[in-house]
């Protein structure tokens, strides 16, 4: 008993699930990129402490945020939780906006080698728009697919390459395990881009009032924070940038919306790409209608048909 409840940042998806989870005793499980990372809590719109009273979630504060975690570190705890639940007879909603972590449970993954150290490392120095041009010739079947504007997925389809010569497009196609939850109904959260800009710019003006520059600045003050996976973060270098003195509260602010409306844009676009996708539209100012999750709890139960 699953169902992935996926959507843009700021779309309502943490606020519906716990309520579809109340409803029906689930557990939630997170496919946000950046929730496993220890400390990220405000930024990353983790959920707070007294929903995970009300509430079991997995997949949360997995990693320190010098840690990398991978697709393939996802599926095999993703694995793991299927395993678990599935002794218990848990049901589980799978929640979030990272469309890859989706796509690794339901399509699987590559068996294309890890990213070694070195070559990270080396790509890492490259400005973004030089790893742009070389995997868009190097493997223009992966590029078109892909999100290129994801500087960890541009430096891993490189390492890919440079690693077995071979284009991770290739391996895509050739060589894969599959996903162990490709049968699972997929629902989307859909909002108007242009009320879900605004929803964004109050979040990121909440998020601030709430301590998130205390939050960056605790994280700073730690070894191995600078440069680190999680301080890749949108949003946190922003911070970063008003602590040095580089930004004002305004501009700061401002950044972070636009770089947010933009992933949002780009979520949207991915999540309207899976053929088998059921969306509901929403306004993201208001939560999910009863019948809304009604509808996702008898799904998630088996109980009758979705329209």
């Amino acid at each position: 008993m699953q169902i992935f409840l996926l959507g843009p940042t700021g779309a309502g998806k943490s606020r519906a699930a716990i309520e579809v989870a109340e409803q029906t005793g689930a557990e939630i499980v997170s496919m946000d990129a950046f929730q496993v990372y220890r400390g990220l809590n405000i930024g990353t719109g983790k959920p707070t402490e007294e929903e995970q009273r009300q509430v079991r979630h997995h997949m949360i504060d997995l990693v320190n945020p010098e840690e990398n975690f991978t697709a393939a570190d996802y599926a095999r705890r993703g694995g793991d939780i299927l395993h678990d639940v599935g002794k218990r007879s848990i049901a589980t909603i799978w929640v979030g906006g990272t469309g890859l972590y989706h796509r690794v449970m339901t399509e699987g993954l590559s068996l294309a080698p890890g990213t070694e150290i070195g070559v990270a490392e080396e790509l890492e120095k490259k400005p973004m728009e030089d790893l742009v041009e070389e995997i868009s010739r190097v493997d223009p079947e992966w590029s078109a697919k892909a999100d290129i504007k994801n500087r960890r997925r541009v430096v891993r389809a490189l390492a890919v390459w440079r690693q077995t010569g071979r284009k991770l497009s290739e391996w895509q196609e050739k060589e894969m395990v599959a996903g162990p939850m490709g049968g699972v109904e997929a629902w989307a959260l859909l909002p108007d881009l242009q009320i879900l800009g605004e929803v964004i710019r109050e979040r990121v003006k909440t998020m601030w009032q709430a301590g998130w520059v205390e939050e960056v600045r605790g994280l700073a003050e730690k070894a191995g924070w600078e440069g680190s996976p999680g301080s890749r973060a949108i949003g946190y270098g922003e911070v970063m940038e008003f602590l040095a003195g580089r930004l004002t509260e305004a501009e700061a602010c401002d950044k972070i919306v636009t770089a947010t409306r933009a992933y949002a844009k780009r979520q949207l676009t991915w999540f309207r790409k899976i053929p088998t996708i059921r969306g509901i539209e929403i306004d993201p100012r208001e939560p999910l209608s009863k019948a809304g999750v009604q509808m996702l709890s008898q799904a998630l139960l088996g109980r009758g048909s979705a329209a």
